[in-house]
């Protein structure tokens, strides 16, 4: 298990405790192991195999038993005596923003509410008015939380799709029955939230087809798990994940993996394109009356309909077979064309990694520069750095620049935007540094007139090199406040101030829709990862698929630049804060 896999067990046992009305000292023992083991910067698998997990600070006996069993059973026996203690269906209530476990343990034993539906119901019959602490905007509150819950249920984010996906992938690629496996579907195309997947199976010659579904339902959670097993497909749930695997013979690959792909509307357009042509087209191939068309890949599927090969991500039947029939489809932007990470926490605020450590990690990467911004001071959630602070960490940057040389860190700062829209630090500490990347992360609640006019009030200043998680939404958890869209693109452009692509999976924000009108007016987008921890660096793979997805060439991401480029462009925009 990884350190944050088992840091959220630990904080989950937190919950429960406190939900049971233990003594608080022992939610909040597990609570701050929890924060300890996920900043930790060693695995602790490997601390559990070399018996030194009594040197982290906060890891007692107890606690360090329970980490024990985590790394070798892959459970924890404690939380789920805990769990079983209370009815189901409050975890999904504990799941909900703004109800923290008092909350939570108050509505049971006074109401008698166990449940979501449960929680529902009363809050529309006014129960929780007799409550202390409830109020009419805390049941409105609820019901928005609950509104928002219900229509994202079953859906998993982007990122643990694919980590879902590659195990499976994986598992079947060890057996050595399939020729080749392919991720299709919206998965491939690229998509935020999923609610399934699909995976595309070309088996070995001559393989019994009764092998070929063992092999398939033998990753499916349960027996329960399995809902089709027919020769052509298989139906599985893996870890809660829908999965649909489509078996398809050797000849019919290209065809088969452009059609599994999509979108619905991307193949009728295709389709009907070939019918145009005197040709029909399915999963199967491309054909000319019953004669089958030689396919040797997905390339040659595009080529048989008169058009250039259309990257999976654009594939979402809009614009892109106009764009390829004039040729005019973009040259998307590549992982080689990146050569900057921007948007890096360090362990001067609420970050996992020294400040090295990240330096050296990116240039391990092959990126030349890293643009770092830790907290600013409101952000005291987040250890938010002090003006003070700010000074200590350039020096720092500077002797580090000198020895790394010609990697080059950027020293900047990530400012909550307050209420009024104004940045964290008085103008002469905003001067001082590289780049001011500005985020809203409280206060979120606020109407579409008031977001707006708080984040035209934060572009407008010169010192906000990027905005930052613009919606401020956390996906299938948290709505974000509504914008006027068109009034801040417009405001990004006039400013020359960029927009960010927050490259974190539970963020992706904003959506590829945003960033592809927001290029088009001549905003500059940046792919940040919101990293915390060394790992997190690989977040740039997720911002990258989504900027593809936007249609994004190297010139319109920030990233691209080298690093004597970021600097002048950095101080270009010092330059016009200071006029």
């Amino acid at each position: 298990m990884t350190n944050q896999e088992i840091a959220a067990v630990l904080a989950r046992i937190a919950v429960y405790r406190e939900l049971k009305g233990e003594n608080p000292y022992k939610a909040l023992a597990f609570q701050r192991a929890a924060r300890a083991v996920e900043r930790h910067p060693e695995s602790l698998e490997t601390l559990v195999a070399g018996e030194r997990l009594a040197g982290i600070q906060g890891i007692g006996s107890s606690i360090a038993e329970v980490i024990r069993e985590l790394v070798g059973a892959g459970k924890s026996s404690a939380l789920e005596a805990l769990k079983a203690s209370f009815p189901p269906g409050l975890e999904e209530v504990l799941e909900l923003p703004g109800l923290g476990p008092k909350r939570v343990r108050q509505l049971w034993q006074k109401l008698g509410i166990a449940s979501l539906g449960e929680l529902e119901y009363a809050c529309r019959e006014n129960r929780l008015l007799s409550l202390e602490g409830f109020g009419v905007k805390s049941q409105e509150k609820i019901l928005k939380a609950i509104d928002f819950k219900k229509r994202f249920r079953g859906l998993f984010l982007y990122a643990e799709a694919e980590a879902i996906a590659a195990e499976a992938i994986a598992g079947l690629e060890a057996g050595g029955l399939f020729r080749s496996l392919h991720r299709a579907g919206s998965l491939r195309r690229g998509k935020r939230v999923l609610k399934d997947i699909d995976i595309l199976a070309i088996p070995k010659a001559r393989v019994p087809a009764d092998k070929l579904k063992a092999a398939l339902l033998g990753l499916a959670d349960s027996a329960d798990g399995v809902s089709a097993e027919g020769d052509t497909k298989v139906s599985i749930r893996r870890k809660g994940l829908a999965i649909d695997f489509r078996l398809v013979p050797a000849e019919s690959e290209g065809a088969a993996l452009q059609h599994f792909t999509g979108s619905r509307e991307h193949n009728t357009l295709l389709r009907g394109r070939a019918k145009g042509l005197g040709l029909k087209m399915n999963e199967y191939g491309v054909f000319r009356g019953e004669r089958a068309l030689s396919l040797a890949d997905e390339e040659a599927v595009y080529r048989a309909v008169g058009l250039p090969w259309i990257p999976p991500e654009l594939r979402e039947g809009e614009e892109e077979l106009v764009a390829a029939e004039a040729g005019r489809l973009p040259r998307l932007v590549e992982r080689a064309d990146l050569r900057g990470l921007i948007h890096v926490h360090s362990r001067w605020s609420d970050g996992q990694a020294s400040i090295e450590e990240l330096a050296l990690e990116c240039r391990r990467l092959g990126y030349g520069w890293l643009a770092l911004s830790d907290h600013s001071r409101s952000a005291v959630y987040a250890q938010g750095l002090s003006a003070q602070q700010l000074a200590g960490q350039r020096a720092e940057v500077e002797k580090l620049n000198r020895r790394l040389a010609p990697f080059r860190i950027f020293c900047g700062v990530e400012s909550d935007i307050l209420v009024d829209g104004a940045l964290d630090y008085p103008a002469e500490v905003l001067e001082g540094l590289d780049f001011v990347i500005g985020s809203v992360h409280a206060n979120l609640g606020m109407s579409r007139e008031q977001a707006t006019e708080r984040l035209l009030a934060a572009v407008a200043q010169p010192a906000l090199s990027i905005l930052g998680h613009v919606s401020g939404a956390l996906l299938l958890s948290r709505e974000g406040y509504p914008y006027d869209e068109d009034r801040l693109l417009a405001a990004l452009a006039a400013q020359g101030a960029v927009l960010e692509l927050n490259c974190h999976p539970a963020r992706l924000d904003p959506d590829w829709p945003v960033l592809q009108r927001a290029a088009r007016r001549g905003v500059r987008i940046a792919l940040c990862p919101d990293a915390h921890a060394l790992a997190e660096l690989d977040f740039m793979r997720y911002g990258l698929l989504f900027a593809r997805k936007a249609w994004l060439e190297a010139g319109q991401v920030l990233n691209t630049l080298t690093a004597e480029e970021a600097d002048a462009w950095f101080t270009a925009r010092r330059k016009k804060a200071r006029r």
